[in-house]
């Protein structure tokens, strides 16, 4: 099966080093290489936006035209609080499915495992959706990660840059909705290579890889792509 025949959709880079290194420190047995926007469809940016109004219709179109076997997307959720959160993201991706012939079930509040939208179509692929951090809560990537550290080494770094960022006052300059981002990015600066990436971290083992949640996210993605 060739790789050209999967499209692992994320909003951007970051998540796709993430994931791919996360393919490659469990071994997983599944070929795929995620992609962002840019590389969908050279868009000149990435991010939940392009990726619904873009890219997502780019790739649904090549379904049927260059016979994309399995397709699976990753986003985030975001915050409620903002006017987006869980239920308005799968709702912003389901609607585009449903649009293209997808039957997709009501939400109920106990999926939280992911989901994959089965197809009675012979020539469409089931369609795999991830939504960041729980496929059930409010949030990002970043929150999946924060929740699940190794030790408690990396937990008591974790209240140092808490304590830190809430010390910061006026000279705290980024929004609320990029707090998770802030929390994170000041956890990687202080690792034993400062400033380390997401993916990498994770192979260096700062995060929980057989923690619940991390697990399901993984399973998921195994049952999209196996």
């Amino acid at each position: 099966m060739s790789v050209s025949n999967r499209v692992l959709l994320v909003e951007g880079e970051g998540d796709k080093e993430f994931i791919q290194r996360l393919i490659c420190t469990l071994k997983l047995d599944i070929k795929i290489m995620p992609e962002t926007p840019r590389d969908i469809c050279n868009t000149q940016s990435d991010g939940i936006d392009v990726l619904r109004t873009r890219a997502l219709p780019f790739v649904l179109d090549r379904i049927r035209t260059e016979n994309i076997t399995h397709l699976g997307i990753i986003i985030d959720a975001d915050s409620s609080n903002d006017g987006y959160g869980f239920e308005k993201r799968r709702k912003q991706i389901t609607d585009i499915l449903i649009a293209r012939g997808y039957k997709i079930p009501a939400f109920t509040a106990n999926i939280n495992q992911g989901e994959i939208f089965p197809t009675n179509k012979e020539d469409w692929s089931p369609i795999g959706l991830w939504i960041m951090p729980t496929h059930s809560t409010d949030g990002m990537l970043e929150d999946l990660l924060l929740d699940n550290l190794n030790n408690s080494s990396q937990q008591s770094l974790l209240s140092k840059a808490d304590a830190v960022i809430s010390d910061l006052g006026d000279l705290r300059t980024f929004k609320d909705t990029h707090l998770s981002k802030a929390r994170l990015s000041t956890l990687l600066a202080w690792q034993k290579k400062p400033g380390t990436s997401a993916g990498k971290a994770y192979q260096a083992g700062v995060f929980a890889a057989d923690s619940a949640a991390l697990t399901a996210f993984t399973l998921w993605l195994q049952a999209v792509f196996q």
